[in-house]
């Protein structure tokens, strides 16, 4: 009996061990896995920011072309370009006079939808797929206008060494320093990187300023 009683104390001892190595086991597997999760989720947020920002600049591209075409088209039928002026900031915008909501762009839709918001009949802001502002400014008796955009620095890039001249944008303005420089597009990506690391250096916060000037 005696005999019997050390056995079973030897299995009991047997088995303790056996599911302490097996619980030390999982907690190894287990730490390997959560490695292995964030690994791949931190992989995961980098390919959907990059995903993100191409889905943006490329947004981007379309509005202002769009944007282009309509100003292009509004020219052509009132022969000059008044009441295109148009400025947002505090949440309101301002035409032809303070705070009229800019009502030559809501009647003309110059700006896509999706860019501006309007409350009780009044545009209120216009922002980019960014969330930056955008703003008009044109010459009422000649071609000349020019499109403010706020953008990070990495779009800025893309923007400025892009070719459009299909869309009659002839120079790209940068304000840094308090002075605007305009520039022939495209420009060379060493250029483009130069002028939109300084607007965004000036501004403080990232976000370059640039100017899309037609004349």
């Amino acid at each position: 009996m005696k005999n019997l009683e050390i056995k079973n104390n030897d299995c009991h001892a047997a088995l303790a061990m056996t599911k302490s190595v097996q619980s030390g086991r999982s907690m190894i597997e287990m730490l390997g896995v959560l490695a292995i999760i964030g690994v791949l989720s931190v992989g995961g947020i980098a390919g959907y920011s990059k995903a993100m920002m191409k889905y943006r600049i490329n947004k981007t591209i379309e509005q202002i072309t769009l944007i282009a075409g309509n100003i292009r088209t509004f020219f052509a039928n009132q022969r000059n370009y008044k009441g295109v002026y148009c400025f947002c900031n505090n949440g309101s915008c301002t035409g032809q006079s303070s705070g009229d909501g800019c009502p030559i762009h809501k009647k003309a839709k110059i700006f896509p939808d999706e860019m501006i918001t309007i409350t009780d009949g009044k545009i209120m802001s216009i922002t980019n797929p960014f969330g930056g502002m955008v703003d008009l400014t044109a010459e009422e008796d000649n071609k000349a206008f020019s499109i403010r955009y706020i953008i990070p620095e990495e779009a800025c890039i893309e923007l400025t060494s892009r070719d459009w001249s299909n869309s009659n944008i002839n120079y790209i303005g940068f304000y840094y320093n308090h002075h605007q420089e305009y520039i022939k597009v495209p420009l060379n990506i060493d250029d483009a990187i130069q002028q939109c690391s300084a607007t965004a250096a000036d501004t403080n916060s990232g976000d370059a300023i640039i100017y899309l000037y037609s004349e």
